[in-house]
């Protein structure tokens, strides 16, 4: 009972800070719309605009958080990160998820199995999961840019052979494109036509997207550019290369795939097992989880379980 009501409190208390911070968020863009309207009113009677153009570039928009993630120096991978996979979330939003989560896992870890250690790995399992999905939603980001690339440089090497410049064949690759190069190959190209260098407009798409084939591509076209040729042609050759190696990459990944399954039954087969163990005949298992050195022995399986499981990955992973 003890832990039933420490949860309904926790709930609520969540429950309140979520109200409280979405009521808090509509006023800021109520307020910010307001600010808005007013200043396009005041320029449209011809004063001058009282500041610049910016991106929001804030880590939270709680200003007391903000201050705290900016000099915090490994929040810099997880910016990159959340950028990579294409969020409209801020850093702050991903980190306060962290011991939310956390602290809901220990609550059902302690009413579930009252045990301090299973509590324990609960709580960082939960802790674990925002990070593991915006892990896999870059994952699935960059799979689908790398499957779009080389078609959307067909079409750039036909609109530059059409007579279209650098941005404008850019630009036809946004509008006809889906997500997610469209919008990378739409703020490329808006950067450069804002006077952002192209040299650094193509190192800040390197920067948002994790693809091997992207370095190929800069170097491609800042040489056409600096030493002059044929972009078009440059283009060409680039898109061929990339083909030859997913080609090459499929024909990796269908000879190690019994390899990669192999890995996977042999890592889920003893989860699967002591699971249904635990649930069926809970009789037959309880002294492992109520004696000490049964816990050392969960331990070490587990310890065991996941060593093979990453040394099997890193065998049948070949980079290409």
């Amino acid at each position: 009972m003890l832990g039933l009501a420490a949860l309904l409190v926790f709930l609520s208390l969540v429950l309140a800070g979520y109200a409280f911070a979405t009521n808090a968020r509509s006023r800021d863009e109520a307020a910010q719309f307001i600010k808005d309207r007013l200043s396009s009113v005041t320029n449209a009677v011809g004063h001058e605009p009282t500041a610049p153009i910016l991106k929001d570039s804030r880590l939270s928009s709680i200003p007391f958080l903000d201050n705290v993630l900016a000099r915090v120096s490994p929040i810099k991978s997880l910016v990159r990160m959340i950028r990579q996979a294409g969020l409209s979330n801020r850093v702050g939003e991903v980190v306060l998820y962290i011991p939310l989560l956390g602290c809901m896992g220990v609550l059902l870890g302690a009413l579930i199995f009252s045990n301090p250690l299973i509590t324990a790995v609960a709580g960082g399992i939960g802790a674990a999961i925002p990070l593991l999905v915006v892990r896999r939603k870059r994952a699935t980001r960059m799979r689908l840019f790398s499957e779009q690339l080389p078609d959307a440089l067909d079409l750039v090497r036909a609109a530059l052979q059409a007579g279209h410049s650098l941005v404008a064949a850019l630009l036809v690759v946004a509008d006809e494109f889906p997500e997610p190069i469209a919008g990378e190959f739409r703020t490329l190209a808006e950067e450069i036509r804002l006077g952002l260098p192209t040299r650094d407009a193509l190192y800040r798409l390197r920067d948002r997207v994790s693809d091997e084939n992207l370095p190929i591509l800069v170097i491609g076209i800042l040489i056409a550019q600096e030493i002059g040729g044929n972009l078009a042609e440059v283009l060409d050759n680039i898109t061929h290369t990339i083909r030859e190696r997913f080609k090459l990459l499929r024909d990796v990944q269908v000879m190690t795939a019994q390899g990669r399954l192999s890995g996977g039954v042999l890592t889920a087969l003893p989860v699967l097992v002591g699971l249904f163990m635990f649930f069926f005949n809970p009789t037959y298992f309880e002294p492992m989880l109520r004696n000490p050195k049964g816990m050392y022995m969960i331990g070490y399986c587990v310890v065991s379980i996941l060593m093979g499981h990453w040394f099997i990955q890193r065998l049948v992973r070949i980079k290409v």
